[in-house]
């Protein structure tokens, strides 16, 4: 009988936030792991062999995979500069996004599909969807795509470039939407600058002031997704194209009054603005149905593990 040891895993981009907890917890589930990307200054999780490379060349992930043995693969690869965000990062550069999160993305499929991987699941996102037009209603995977920055113009693309590969090639790829992610070891900026910042400061007696937009959204604890990805990469049986993903519900309100709880004497003074925009909730039934959704975190569980973090690294 094969046991889980015995069939690898490729984690492409395995250094970044979402990445990383993918690795713990393969790793942690007795997989073997090997990460292919770019060189890092984050650090590799113990355990988890590397080679260096990226996907905007096709050889070198062949050579991946070749040298891993894997036949299912998870992705995580996204163009960032830095610590800026994805989303200031596409606006920034668009020809290193569409690079990264398009063109190289078809050169991973097609050289995952040339190498008989079975199955990839993979990272696309909420911003797919552009605007909510009704901030309360959640929406399923086939709702109009409406993205407005370069970076959910480069995920819906890439949307279309891995059905292309599941229709044409039969490579089964499972691109996960998922929202804003929350929890330990979170080091980029963006949508989450503020909530770093806050989590920095808490203390009693602390002062901090910031703008935070109005609005409900939806978030999630980075190792919650990375249960997801590891249950998705093993399930028997085939798996659904894309997948929408919620998380919990929360509002920068709700994080400054949790935090308020969690940190006695703590008052965060957040003033709510009209957001630049506000991406749809997401109806995850789906993925519920069909891989199963037993999220360990809410939100006090999650600000607790990043207030957690911030303790013992002090």
């Amino acid at each position: 009988m094969t046991s889980r040891s015995d069939r690898p895993i490729l984690v492409v981009g395995g250094r970044g936030f979402v990445g990383r907890a993918a690795v713990r917890r393969l790793l942690a589930d007795g997989r073997r792991v090997t990460v292919f990307g770019p060189d890092s200054p984050v650090p590799l999780p113990a355990g988890a062999c590397e080679i260096r490379g990226s996907i905007t060349d096709g050889d070198a992930v062949r050579d991946a995979l070749a040298r891993s043995g894997a036949r299912l693969v998870a992705s995580f690869a996204a163009f960032s500069a830095g610590s800026a965000g994805l989303t200031r990062s596409g606006e920034g550069d668009p020809e290193g996004a569409f690079a990264v999160n398009v063109l190289g993305f078809r050169r991973m499929l097609e050289a995952c599909a040339d190498a008989g991987v079975r199955r990839i699941v993979w990272t696309s996102s909420t911003v797919v969807f552009g605007a909510a037009t009704d901030p309360a209603a959640r929406v399923a995977e086939d709702a109009p795509r409406r993205p407005v920055h370069v970076y959910g113009l480069t995920k819906t693309l890439a949307e279309d470039v891995a059905g292309y590969f599941r229709r044409v090639r039969g490579l089964e790829t499972v691109g996960l939407r998922i929202p804003l992610m929350f929890g330990p070891g979170l080091w980029y900026d963006g949508a989450a600058a503020v909530l770093k910042r806050m989590v920095a400061a808490a203390a009693p007696g602390a002062d901090f002031a910031a703008e935070v937009p109005a609005g409900a959204f939806d978030a999630m604890h980075v190792d919650d997704l990375a249960a997801i990805v590891a249950r998705a990469l093993d399930r028997p049986g085939p798996l659904a194209e894309v997948y929408n993903i919620a998380g919990f519900t929360t509002s920068w309100r709700a994080i400054g009054e949790t935090l308020e709880r969690l940190v006695p004497g703590y008052r965060p003074r957040l003033t709510e603005v009209p957001p630049v925009i506000l991406y749809p909730l997401q109806d995850q039934g789906r993925i519920a149905a069909d891989i199963g959704l037993d999220l360990a975190h809410d939100l006090p569980s999650t600000l607790a593990d990043m207030l957690k973090e911030r303790t013992t690294a002090s």
